[in-house]
């Protein structure tokens, strides 16, 4: 079933459209087939992926109108990485929007026709909870929130999970919380110290382990109009993502099985071969990396990253999608 993924906070500047499109990219890289939607009139996730948002002709805006059809607004990056963008021209639609019938489904009503094309269709919010937000919210399966550790996007939480639970009633009882990820974080301030307990304490089974770093390569990725893992693919950056996006896959079946192939495939070599697998692992885990894996759980973190590592190796060996070919072949 299509997932469809709200990235959330009523503030700005908490990484929100980072995460959007860096979790895009990994997944598409994974073979998921990938939509993320601009819902931001600041089309900011547009211009990440290296788009003009306000020279083109049709965004999603159009959609909403009913003024043409989804494939004459979508940009198709790559064949299973697609955009649906935005431009400010929404900004100032989005009071009449509120008199169309339906209004907190335009979204849902836009993306139902196509869903079944992607394994994934991400959407990255607009910094409110307004009419767009909570178009979001009614058309997903599930929302994660994006908190950087500091003391106003803290105070965001508490209206957010009301309006969480007030669209969950009335517009989208199958919407689900999925967690919290803390963006932009420098854990060797102590107020960052205190955020992560509060975190810990009120959102104990739905804080994700991964936490992405404040990061250069981030900025400059972003300004180069590139997902992180085209700009810098062996950045911290890049591994923090990685990191995430492997937790936030972590119940997929697709995902599930291709652990395990890797797993048959590692525990069938000789034990020389494996040691010499775990050391290359342990290389590509850099210096940089480890050091600045401060404070959460840095066992549990480096041992996570060093399976990815791991994995990446036994996928070059023994590639994964030859091997599901070859299991289809045989049904």
């Amino acid at each position: 079933m299509t997932r469809i993924v709200s990235f959330i906070i009523q503030k700005g500047g908490c990484g929100k459209t980072t995460t959007t499109v860096n979790t895009a990219s990994y997944l598409s890289r994974q073979g998921y087939r990938v939509l993320a939607v601009d819902l931001d009139p600041q089309g900011n996730l547009t211009q990440h992926f290296g788009y003009d948002s306000e020279s083109l002709d049709l965004t999603l805006l159009d959609l909403f109108q009913d003024n043409t059809r989804f494939d004459d607004v979508v940009l198709r990056r790559s064949e299973s990485l697609h955009i649906l963008p935005n431009n400010l021209a929404s900004a100032a639609e989005e009071i009449p929007l509120f008199h169309t019938i339906s209004r907190e489904y335009l979204l849902r009503d836009v993306l139902f026709p196509v869903k079944n094309n992607y394994d994934y269709i991400l959407i990255d919010c607009p910094p409110n909870l307004g009419l767009f937000s909570i178009n979001a919210l009614a058309a997903s399966t599930d929302f994660i929130m994006v908190i950087s550790p500091e003391f106003f996007p803290m105070k965001a939480i508490k209206p957010l999970y009301e309006t969480y639970k007030m669209v969950r009633q009335k517009l989208n009882h199958s919407l689900q919380f999925r967690g919290v990820l803390m963006a932009m974080c420098d854990f060797r301030t102590r107020h960052s110290q205190e955020i992560l307990k509060i975190l810990q304490k009120n959102f104990p089974h739905k804080l994700f382990r991964a936490y992405i770093r404040t990061n250069v390569t981030l900025k400059e990725a972003s300004a180069y109009g590139v997902p992180i893992f085209e700009y810098d693919e062996h950045s911290a950056g890049a591994f923090d993502y990685q990191n995430f996006v492997e937790e936030f896959l972590r119940d997929d079946d697709r995902n599930i099985r291709k652990r395990e192939y890797y797993q048959r495939r590692f525990e069938s070599l000789p034990v020389e071969e494996q040691e010499e697998i775990m050391l290359f692992a342990q290389r590509n885990l850099s210096s940089y990396n480890q050091s600045r894996l401060d404070l959460q759980n840095n066992n549990q973190a480096l041992q996570e990253a060093l399976l990815i590592e791991r994995n990446k190796i036994i996928e070059k060996l023994f590639p994964y999608r030859a091997s599901a070919m070859v299991e289809d072949w045989k049904k």
